[in-house]
C-alpha cells in the first residue's frame, strides 16, 4: 500500500515562510506537500489547492507548449530527484500565470532521505527570474544594436564618397531595426526646404511629395528642430486615416504603419533626418530611442565629413587652377620681359663699342650692363622655376654619387678659389629620378654653401646620404656663417635671403632654395636646413623616395 506520509517540522514551515525563494517539499511519489507563500506567489496559486496533487499535474497548466514538451521530455525535476535518487541541477522555466501573464522559474531539487536513509521525498527551490531574464535580452538586443553602430561607424569611417555614405546608412539603419523601408532627408543651405537624398523601397508618389517639401510643414522638419526621436503609428490616428500632423499624404494609402523619425547630429547640431517605415506598428523603448539618437550621430558625423572632403577636393581642384593661372602669367611675364632687357644691354654694349666715352659715363655703361646681367639671371631663373611641375618630365636612372662628382665639377673653380675641402660621405644610391631637377638641388646647395661660406679659414664641405628604409636622405654640410633660428623656414620662400652683415655683399636672387624645396617637393621629398647660429655652419637636408 502506499505510503504518502511526509511530516515536516513545524519550525522548518516557519523558516520557508521566511523565504523569499520557492520552496515546495513532495513526498517520494511526486506529490506535493509544501508549498511556501514564496512558491504561491511565483506559480499564482493560493492556499486552497489540493497539495497532494502530483506535482507534474498541477504545475502543467502553467506551462507553454515549449516548456510542456520539455517537462514531459524530463519527467519533471521533482520527478528525476525521486527516480535518480540524487540532486538535479537548476533549470530554467517558462510558465504562464493564471492571469496569461509569463514568467521564467529557476527549479533546482534534491532527494530527501529518512532515517534509515530511504528516500522520503524531494525539495525544491524555486527563484523566480522574469526580471533577469528580461534584463539579459534587453542588454542583449542592445549590446546587438550597439554592436551595429560600431559596425556602421567602422565601415563608414572606410569611406568619404558623400553618396555612399548617405546609401550605405539607409541600408544599415533598416537592418538594425527591422524597417520595411527607409529614407535620410537632409535641409537646404537655407534650412527652408528638405530634400531626400536616400531612400530604399519608397515609392514615386511618397518622393516626389516630399522632395523639396518646405520644412515647417513636414515631421523630418519638426523633428529636424527638436532634435528629439518620434514614433508614430498609424492606429493613433486610424479616424483619419493619417498618421498625424506633419506626415506625407501619400502614406495614407501606404503599406506601412510606423513610421519614426530621428535627427542626423554633427558637433551638437542636427543636420539631417532619418526615416524608418514599418509595416507592423512598433513602440520603441527608451534603450531603442538612445540607440536611434547613436546611430543619428554617428551618420551626422559621417555626413559632415563626407560634406567637408567634398568641399575641400573643390577647393583644392579651384586652388591648383588659379595655381597653374599664376603658373602661366609668371612665365608669360618673364618671358616678355627678357626682351627688352636684351634691348638695354644691346645698346649698352654698342655705346661702348662705337662712343668715345669719358671715364664717367663709361662707369655708368657698366653699371647698366652689371644691372642688365643680374636682371636677365633673375628672368631666367623665374622662368626656370615656373616650368617645374608645369612641363612633363621623364624619370631616368641615376648613379647619384656620380651626379654629385658632376656637379662638383661643374663649381670647381669656385671651390678652388675659395679653398674649400670637400668630402663625400656614406654610400650614394642608384635612383629613378628627374636628373636634370635634382643636378639643379645639389647645385644650387653647393652654390649656396659657397657663397655664404664667409672668411672660415678652413672652410669645409661634406655631402653625404644615408638610406632610412623607405627613403633616401641626402646633406650638404658647410662650416660657414650659418642661419639663425627664425630664418630655418624664411630661407625657403621666394625672394627671402638671410639679411646680416654677413650677407649683405653676397649677390643672389632669392630663388635658389625656392627652387630646391619646389623640385624636392615634387618628387615626394621634404626639405629643411639645421644651424646651431651665427658662426655654426649649416646642413640642408632633403629626402627622395625609393622607387
Amino acid at each position: 500500500m502506499k505510503n504518502s506520509a511526509l511530516v515536516v517540522p513545524q519550525d522548518l514551515l516557519r523558516l520557508f515562510e521566511g523565504f523569499d525563494e520557492g520552496i515546495v517539499v513532495t513526498n517520494r511519489f511526486g506529490e506535493i506537500v509544501v508549498m511556501n507563500r514564496a512558491s504561491e506567489r511565483i506559480f499564482g496559486v493560493g492556499k486552497d489547492i489540493n497539495l497532494h496533487k502530483n506535482s507534474s499535474i498541477l504545475l502543467s497548466g502553467l506551462y507553454d507548449p515549449e516548456t510542456k514538451k520539455q517537462i514531459l521530455a524530463t519527467n519533471l525535476l521533482f520527478n528525476q530527484a525521486i527516480a535518480t535518487e540524487r540532486p538535479v541541477a537548476s533549470q530554467e522555466f517558462l510558465l504562464k500565470h493564471p492571469d496569461g501573464k509569463d514568467f521564467y522559474v529557476q527549479i533546482s531539487t534534491c532527494p530527501i532521505f529518512g532515517e534509515d536513509n530511504s528516500l522520503t521525498g524531494t525539495l525544491g527551490i524555486l527563484i523566480d527570474v522574469t526580471e533577469r531574464r528580461k534584463l539579459e535580452e534587453t542588454l542583449t538586443q542592445r549590446n546587438l544594436q550597439l554592436s551595429a553602430i560600431n559596425r556602421i561607424a567602422m565601415l563608414l569611417n572606410r569611406t568619404i564618397d558623400f553618396r555612399e555614405v548617405l546609401e550605405y546608412s539607409v541600408r544599415q539603419t533598416m537592418d538594425i531595426f527591422t524597417g520595411d523601408a527607409g529614407a535620410i532627408l537632409l535641409p537646404d543651405k537655407s534650412e527652408r526646404k528638405i530634400f531626400v537624398a536616400a531612400s530604399a523601397n519608397l515609392n514615386e508618389d511618397f518622393l516626389s511629395e516630399v522632395h523639396g517639401s518646405e520644412l515647417t510643414s513636414t515631421i523630418f522638419g519638426r523633428v529636424l528642430k527638436s532634435d528629439t526621436v518620434e514614433s508614430v503609428n498609424r492606429s493613433e490616428n486610424f479616424s483619419t486615416g493619417s498618421f498625424g500632423e506633419g506626415m506625407p499624404r501619400s502614406l495614407r494609402k501606404s503599406p506601412f504603419d510606423s513610421v519614426v523619425v530621428f535627427p542626423l547630429k554633427a558637433k551638437g547640431k542636427a543636420v539631417g533626418v532619418g526615416a524608418l517605415f514599418s509595416e507592423v506598428e512598433r513602440v520603441l523603448e527608451d534603450s531603442q530611442r538612445e540607440i536611434m539618437e547613436g546611430i543619428g550621430t554617428v551618420i551626422g558625423a559621417a555626413i559632415e565629413n563626407s560634406r567637408l572632403h567634398e568641399e575641400t577636393i573643390q577647393k583644392t581642384r579651384l586652388l591648383e587652377s588659379k595655381n597653374h593661372e599664376l603658373q602661366q602669367f609668371t612665365y608669360a611675364i618673364t618671358h616678355d620681359l627678357k626682351s627688352p632687357i636684351l634691348v638695354i644691354e644691346g645698346f649698352a654694349r654698342e655705346l661702348k663699342r662705337s662712343a668715345h666715352l669719358e671715364v664717367e659715363q663709361e662707369v655708368l655703361i657698366e653699371a647698366i650692363l652689371g644691372s642688365s646681367a643680374r636682371l636677365h639671371s633673375l628672368v631666367n631663373d623665374l622662368l626656370d622655376l615656373a616650368r617645374v611641375g608645369s612641363v612633363e618630365v621623364v624619370l631616368e636612372e641615376a648613379d647619384m654619387g656620380e651626379l654629385v662628382n658632376r656637379v662638383l665639377g661643374d663649381l670647381s673653380i669656385r671651390l678652388s678659389e675659395k679653398k674649400i675641402k670637400v668630402a663625400l660621405e656614406g654610400n650614394f644610391p642608384k635612383l629613378y629620378i628627374v636628373i636634370r631637377y635634382i643636378e639643379r638641388v645639389f647645385t644650387n646647395l653647393i652654390d649656396n654653401a659657397i657663397k655664404y661660406m664667409g672668411d672660415q679659414p678652413s672652410p669645409q664641405l661634406v655631402i653625404g646620404a644615408q638610406d632610412k628604409g623607405d627613403h633616401f636622405l641626402f646633406f650638404v654640410r658647410d662650416n660657414g656663417i650659418g642661419i639663425p633660428q627664425e630664418f630655418h623656414e624664411r630661407v625657403f620662400a621666394i625672394f627671402q635671403r638671410v639679411k646680416t652683415n654677413e650677407t649683405e655683399k653676397v649677390e643672389g636672387s632669392g630663388l635658389g632654395l625656392s627652387f630646391v624645396k619646389k623640385i624636392v617637393e615634387l618628387s615626394g621629398g621634404t626639405v629643411w636646413v639645421e644651424s646651431a647660429g651665427k658662426g655654426k655652419g649649416a646642413t640642408f637636408y632633403f629626402t627622395l623616395p625609393k622607387q
